[in-house]
């Protein structure tokens, strides 16, 4: 039988040692919530999948290997809108893998899993997101241009970039009048932060990332 193709998202909370326990809790507890909502952007009946570990370590699983920079970038905008210092380094690993329903994601394994634990420990200082498959990928290249240019915008959101980004990423996100409704504030100022945070950019790479070849 052929091992499925699983993505697979490692990261370590950036500067983790000035956080208490309980503000390193409430980030655990906001990716462990992108986790599920990220699994809602997908009709698969697999239960999402979401670990912490080493204290500051996180890993979790998403749907498809073509929502990894809308991923990333939500999971950016969740811990960004906790604070603008809260952040974390996340490294993408696509390849094989097997994840068992209803076990702990600290039970599965395969090469995704190796590569995004590998990745993540090889990242450069300054950098925050990172890509990779197991086999080679025709649009490898592009891929990690794109990552690394998003990188780069979406490390400038400010706390309120932030919350408006977690509203509009989603795949079926609702109106930027909804998104200003939800926040108290107006369908302009929504506009006004889209366009302060590269949304144009963004979201550029990721409808190239998700329009199949």
């Amino acid at each position: 039988m052929t091992t499925p193709i699983v993505t697979i998202l490692t990261g370590d909370i950036v500067a983790s040692s000035r956080l208490g326990s309980g503000e390193l809790d409430k980030v655990m507890v906001a990716l462990a919530a992108a986790s599920e909502q990220i699994w809602g952007w997908n009709t698969s009946a697999q239960h999402p999948a979401f670990e912490r570990f080493r204290g500051d370590g996180w890993q979790m699983a998403i749907p498809r290997p073509a929502l990894a920079l809308r991923a990333a970038l939500f999971v950016r905008a969740n811990l960004r809108s906790l604070g603008r210092a809260r952040d974390s380094r996340i490294s993408i690993g696509i390849g094989p893998g097997k994840i068992a329903a209803n076990a702990p994601l600290a039970s599965a394994s395969g090469p995704a899993f190796d590569l995004s634990g590998r990745n993540l420990d090889s990242m450069k200082r300054s950098a925050r997101f990172a890509i990779g498959w197991s086999d080679p990928h025709p649009a490898e290249s592009a891929w990690k241009a794109a990552f690394a240019l998003a990188d780069e915008i979406s490390g400038r959101w400010t706390v309120r970039q932030a919350e408006v980004f977690l509203r509009m990423l989603p795949p079926d996100a609702g109106t930027q009048g909804a998104a200003a409704e939800a926040l108290g504030i107006s369908q302009q100022m929504v506009a006004k932060h889209l366009a302060a945070g590269g949304d144009w950019a963004l979201r550029q790479a990721i409808e190239a990332m998700e329009t199949p070849e």
